[in-house]
């Protein structure tokens, strides 16, 4: 199957830009499911369900799709895998090929690799091939074209720099108007124009070992990016963001020592908020994955120290909490690589010991260091210090029961997983599973009642059900439960045994939405379910009925009836 035909025209073009920016990252496939994250303006999760390739359903967390539409990141999602599968086939055929050739670049060492491994690719092409390509290649891109033009007639960079801030300048002007706002509709011709600059400027600098240049100019289109008022629903700021952080990884493994000192400086000035918050992770970053050099290590040291002072100052205790974990964590992540005693690590949590990042990271020390009585009384006193956070409390919980399971203590293990299923999972099949696992198949009868009879009104016990094949029970919450959602969710394990109460359901809803006035668009809704019911047994007649009855009442309703035709 083609899956590229799921997709509209525009949405298909939009896929592929994110593909071809490295939008798509944890790709991840197993039992014919492919998952993945997909940058943006926020961070998009993305699932699809394969069928001997064929496509069998999609999702995607962003609001596009909230309405079963196919969206641009699924698109991504999919070349990006069509492309692992195209690759790793020729790889197998081709067992000579590097296969850092295709590797994904976000850190300086992978971007070495591949330029390493490209070297090696044109180094042994024959060099009529090379220049055939090159030529075919510049035909058809215009960018690429303009770009080679300037680097083999060695135009002037010394005054580049200023012609192209002034030209992002004017193009930040024009979008923004009097109104100082770029809406939705203008916002991607605003980021393809500034993604020219970085095409044309940015990567002709490079070209003529102009790295400080390029990195200004860069610089100077990030920071605005990070300031200007716009609707990026379609994560364009996101994506040249993106595409800057990979330029900048670049640059990282191109500069000498004295230019890389000063980028390091650039990047620890300018945590400021000089730029919108998610942009700043761009930066934390670069300076904390990069710079590995010994002379860089006590200037992170201070950075950071710097920085968690500075988080203890918010005003926000969620803002103030939050950083000051996260500072502390990539402290002690700091104190790791330089391979500092243990005793100046714990020093270091114990004076932070108020913050949960800096417990759990101790906790996942002593776990570590198999000190599993230390682990546990940390937890204890963790959830007593967390006890108005729900979630922390479940992780907390979690914890315990994997060290139980490592300790060898069975019934601690098997108490933890109670405490889990009744108070802080409560309805998480994974867990439930867990502890049933632990009881034989007439024991588990009784234990599994015991649950139902504890668990809280507000545990999703319909999950539980299904997984029990209960659903003589499922029935009974479908049938009290308002709404189409849960009929929908269980309609197709149901409707077998239970076609007259699934229609009665069925039929009960349709009434009610009908009995409000609508437009088109809701009078068709109502005919797909009407469809839809025809597809239970005994389904034809109790539509008929309800059609008949809704020919009669609501007969003044002239599109509700050309709607009903129709079925």
């Amino acid at each position: 199957m083609n899956w590229k035909n799921l997709f509209e025209r525009h949405i298909l073009e939009r896929g592929y830009g994110y593909y071809c920016e490295n939008a798509v990252e944890n790709l991840n496939v197993s039992d014919g499911i492919v998952r993945a994250d997909v940058m943006g303006s926020k961070d998009y999760e993305v699932e699809i369900s394969l069928d001997n390739g064929k496509v069998t359903d999609m999702y995607c967390s962003c609001p596009y799709a909230t309405d079963g539409r196919n969206c641009k990141h699924m698109a991504a999602v999919l070349f990006e895998w069509s492309e692992g599968q195209k690759y790793g086939n020729e790889l197998k055929k081709n067992g000579d090929t590097d296969e850092n050739l295709f590797i994904k670049v976000h850190t300086v060492e992978a971007y070495k690799k591949k330029v390493n491994a490209i070297q090696k690719l044109v180094e042994n092409a024959d060099i009529a091939v090379v220049r055939s390509y090159l030529t075919s290649v510049l035909a058809e891109n215009e960018k690429l074209l303009v770009c080679f033009n300037s680097i083999v007639n060695e135009q002037s960079i010394e005054e580049d720099i200023k012609s192209y801030i002034s030209q992002v300048d004017g193009i930040a002007n024009r979008y923004l108007g009097r109104n100082h706002f770029i809406s939705y509709y203008e916002a991607d011709g605003f980021i393809s124009e500034l993604d020219d600059i970085l095409d044309e400027g940015v990567h002709r600098m490079i070209a003529h070992m102009q790295y400080m240049r390029a990195f200004e100019l860069m610089n100077y289109i990030f920071t605005l990016i990070g300031n200007v008022d716009m609707d990026d629903s379609n994560g364009g700021i996101g994506m040249l963001a993106a595409q800057i952080y990979q330029l900048w990884l670049e640059l990282i493994a191109k500069v000498n020592q004295d230019e890389k000192r000063e980028m390091f400086q650039w990047f620890t000035t300018h945590l400021n908020g000089s730029v919108i918050d998610y942009l700043e992770e761009y930066i934390e970053q670069i300076i904390m994955e990069e710079f590995r050099e010994k002379e860089y290590m006590k200037q992170k040291m201070i950075f950071v120290e710097e920085m968690i002072k500075k988080s203890e100052t918010m005003d926000s205790d969620w803002s103030r909490s939050y950083n000051t974990g996260k500072w502390a964590a990539r402290y002690l992540s700091l104190l790791e690589l330089q391979k500092c005693d243990k005793k100046e690590i714990e020093d270091f949590c114990k004076a932070h010991w108020e913050n949960s990042s800096v417990r759990r990271y101790y906790i996942d020390l002593c776990i570590n260091s198999k000190e599993y009585d230390l682990a546990l009384k940390t937890l204890d006193e963790s959830i007593a210090l967390d006890s108005d956070y729900r979630g922390l409390v479940a992780d907390y919980s979690k914890k315990k029961k994997e060290i139980y399971l490592l300790q060898g203590d069975k019934d601690a293990y098997i108490k933890q997983l109670w405490e889990l299923v009744l108070n802080f999972e409560v309805g998480n099949l994974e867990v439930y599973r867990e502890l049933k696992k632990q009881y034989g198949k007439d024991e588990w009868v009784e234990k599994r009642e015991q649950i139902f009879r504890q668990l809280p009104q507000y545990a999703h016990v319909e999950e539980l059900y299904r997984e029990e094949r209960l659903y003589d029970r499922l029935l009974d919450f479908v049938l009290k439960t308002s709404g189409l959602y849960a009929l929908q969710e269980y309609e197709e394990i149901l409707k077998k045994d239970y076609p007259e109460q699934i229609l009665q359901k069925y039929k009960d809803e349709v009434n009610q939405m009908a009995s409000y006035t609508g437009d088109r668009k809701k009078y068709q809704q109502l005919v797909a379910l009407l469809r839809n019911m025809q597809k239970i047994k005994g389904g034809s007649k109790v539509v008929e009925e309800i059609v008949a009855e809704w020919k009669v009442q609501y007969r003044n309703r002239p599109a509700m009836m050309d709607e009903l035709r129709k079925l």
